[in-house]
């Protein structure tokens, strides 16, 4: 599959984008795999164990294992609560956008500043489903001046296409998006019924 096949999903999703210097290329896959902090390497770790545990856990009769069923889940609120704290400190409010839409080969979203067609990029997605961040590289793909809205100065809309992610991670991706498209649904369903009734 190409990195064109994976659908986007519009959510807004916290992200860092630092752009990388002129001078500055990014790193090779080796170099990339060395350079990942440790808390996206052991969110990436968790998120892999989360899936096994997830799919032992729906094999089971509620009735027959409810204690050993919350327990457990007890157990991984509490690993995602500090994987939350530890990812929190990587973090920068300097360079902290949002998304405008995201999938597991890229994402757009608003900057006051434009970065050029071919420029790279080092970024860090935050997501809440599953609870998580990532660390990979990006390229810009399109850049697009918005129209100024009322007093506020023009928006750029870019587009940037990852360049370094871990397999793992785009699987994640993958399943955030689906996760957003899914409550999109829902979203929809639900007020056309209320406009129905």
């Amino acid at each position: 599959m190409s990195q064109d096949e994976y659908f986007s999903v519009r959510a807004a999703i916290r992200i860092n984008v630092e752009p990388l210097q002129d001078s500055q290329a990014q790193p090779d896959a080796d170099a990339f795999m060395a350079e990942i902090p440790a808390p996206f390497r052991v969110a990436s770790q968790c998120g892999q164990v989360d899936n096994a545990v997830e799919k032992e856990l729906q094999s089971l009769d509620p009735d027959d294992a409810s204690a050993l069923y919350r327990i457990l889940q007890a157990q991984n609120e509490k690993i995602t609560l500090m994987m939350g704290y530890m990812l929190s400190q990587e973090d920068d409010p300097s360079q902290r956008f949002t998304t405008h839409t995201f999938g597991a080969s890229s994402f757009a979203y608003l900057s006051p500043a434009p970065l050029k067609h071919g420029d790279h990029a080092r970024v860090k997605l935050f997501l809440d489903f599953p609870p998580t961040a990532i660390y990979c590289y990006g390229v810009v793909t399109h850049c697009e001046e918005k129209a100024p809205d009322g007093d506020h100065p023009p928006q750029y809309l870019i587009q940037i296409q990852y360049t370094r992610l871990l397999e793992d991670d785009r699987d994640t991706l993958i399943r955030a998006a689906l996760h957003h498209q899914q409550k999109l649904l829902r979203k929809r369903a639900l007020n056309r019924k209320k406009s129905s009734s």
